[in-house]
């Protein structure tokens, strides 16, 4: 047995092992917690909470958050047929706005996003026929890998859709001030509705139809045979021409 005396022993290790624990404890966020849901299989979602959402596909079933606990206090994850829900119950009146939480979902399939409000959603992949992405508010919804037949994106309000992959069909239709961010999405076949101030980039081969009544600006990349109708005052870039 080493002698505590002389800095070899466990007397020696007891005050590093009580630094590291400290250090450990202050990195992490005053009262941040953990939380788990018991949920079935679902491959549509609605989020009504302004919650980060990070949903990964192509496995088993789970549902955990992590953030301030009185955000988890109020979360609520609920399954209806093949729909997950995310809600969060209203504060008392006068009562401050939860801190942040991250939600962390993993299920076989999603192919219909839905995001009301100032969250934010993360897919890992949308594949097979059809994949729908309904945004209103402000929040934010990014698919990582796009692989699917037809693609139908639809837009209200100041938020951001970020895609990357390809689709065979892209349906694209903004009516707010926020952005459609699909230049990494290269799709066969493309019809785009620009009814306000937002932007949309797509990249595309084959035939696009494009058509602005607003004062955002449109472009798409690639090898697009365009139509275009612009009513409105924003600009529109398909291919090598201007519009």
């Amino acid at each position: 047995m080493h002698d505590e005396r002389d800095g070899t022993g466990r007397g020696a290790l007891r005050p590093l092992m009580l630094m590291a624990a400290a250090l450990l404890a202050g990195a992490r966020p005053a009262g941040a917690a953990t939380r788990g849901f018991t949920i079935t299989s679902f491959d549509q979602i609605r989020v009504d909470a302004p919650v980060t959402v990070v949903i990964t596909t192509g496995t088993g079933v789970s549902a955990r958050a992590d953030g301030a606990q009185d955000a988890l206090d109020r979360l609520h994850v609920d399954v209806s047929g093949r729909l997950a829900i995310i809600s969060m119950d209203k504060g008392q009146p006068g009562a401050k706005s939860p801190g942040p939480a991250t939600l962390r979902l993993s299920t076989g399939d999603v192919n219909r996003v839905v995001l009301t409000g100032g969250g934010a959603v993360t897919v890992s992949a949308m594949k097979g026929l059809n994949g729908e992405i309904v945004q209103g508010g402000n929040g934010d919804v990014s698919v990582a890998s796009v692989q699917l037949d037809n693609l139908q994106v639809t837009l209200a309000g100041g938020g951001r859709t970020t895609l990357t992959g390809t689709a065979g069909v892209a349906n694209l239709r903004i009516s707010g001030p926020g952005a459609i961010a699909a230049d990494r999405l290269v799709a066969r076949q493309a019809a785009i509705l620009n009814d306000g101030p937002g932007t949309v980039a797509l990249a595309a081969n084959g035939p696009v139809s494009v058509r602005s009544t607003g004062s955002g600006d449109v472009s798409v990349t690639g090898k697009p045979v365009c139509t275009v109708e612009n009513e409105g005052t924003g600009r529109i870039q398909c291919g090598a021409e201007s519009y």
